[in-house]
Formats: structure tokens, C-alpha cells, sequence
């Protein structure tokens, strides 16, 4: 009899939702430079508008959920005023807000979706940041460990 590892099927491991947000409150912390925003306060959706059998692979390398579904026309007009959260097993792990390129303003702190740029099922998930900027680095949670071992478990991570 041979014995090994196995990587279980999407469904039994750990599992990625994304969630918009009901209600959240946006701080500013201008102690930091550049001034960073942070979600306080999140309340979830009831339902995921991203749910993990809707995730087929995630791309490590340009922090892109590639999906099974086109959310594209369900989020093509959000803008800063909708927030999301990047849950494991329910618990957040990371938010971020909508930040269409028309706006000019700069969300140092929280990670982006842009709402317009979405190709081919593909969910980008961006994280402004300034070369050599230590501190912003360790504010990016997008390639967090609870994600990418929930990723690797389930055979989907890129």
C-alpha cells in the first residue's frame, strides 16, 4: 500500500471568499508617510461576491484571482465608496476598496480593485506603494500565508 500526500479538492480545505462590504469607517493615519487608510469597523455581506468555488486559480506573482464567473458587470460602476474584505474560512484577512483609475487620489494602505480593468474573468487585486517604502510593504497582505497555504491545499495557487 502507498502512502503520500494528497492535495484535497476544492471544497474540503480552507476556503477564500471575497466579501463587499455592508458598512465600514475609513481611518486616516497622517502620522505615517505617506498617510495611510485602514477599514475599521467592517461588517460582511451575507453572501460572498466572489465565493471559493468561484476561484480558479490565483496568480502569486500579479496578486490576480483568475474566476469561473465574469463579476465584471456586477462591479463595473463601484467606486471608492465599496469596500471588500479577502476572507479565510470567514475571517478577514485584508480589505480593500474599488478605486476606479478616473479617481486621482492614492489609497496608500489598503489594496485596490479597479473596477474597469477587469480581463477575462481575472481579478486583479492591486496594493499602492512607494519604491523602498518599507512600511507600506508590511501593510500588503495580498500574498498573506492563510491565503496562499488555503491556495496551495486546494491545488490553486499560480
Amino acid at each position: 500500500m502507498f502512502t503520500g500526500c494528497k492535495k484535497e479538492e476544492q471544497g474540503s480545505g480552507p476556503r477564500i471568499d471575497i466579501y463587499l462590504l455592508k458598512s465600514f469607517t475609513t481611518m486616516v493615519d497622517k502620522s505615517t508617510m505617506p498617510a495611510t487608510i485602514s477599514i475599521t469597523n467592517a461588517v460582511l455581506d451575507d453572501t460572498p461576491l466572489v465565493s471559493d468555488q468561484d476561484i480558479k486559480v490565483y496568480v502569486k506573482a500579479t496578486t490576480t484571482f483568475v474566476l469561473s464567473k465574469d463579476i465584471q458587470t456586477v462591479i463595473q460602476h463601484y467606486s471608492s465608496d465599496k469596500a471588500f474584505a479577502i476572507t479565510v474560512d470567514n475571517q478577514p484577512v485584508y480589505y480593500g476598496v474599488f478605486h476606479p483609475l478616473y479617481l486621482s487620489s492614492i489609497t496608500f494602505g489598503l489594496a485596490t480593485i479597479s473596477p474597469l480593468l477587469l480581463n477575462n474573468n481575472e481579478l486583479r487585486i492591486d496594493f499602492p506603494t512607494i519604491e523602498g517604502n518599507s512600511f507600506l510593504q508590511q501593510l500588503d497582505n495580498r500574498n498573506d500565508s492563510r491565503i496562499i497555504n488555503a491556495l496551495k491545499t486546494t491545488n490553486r495557487l499560480r
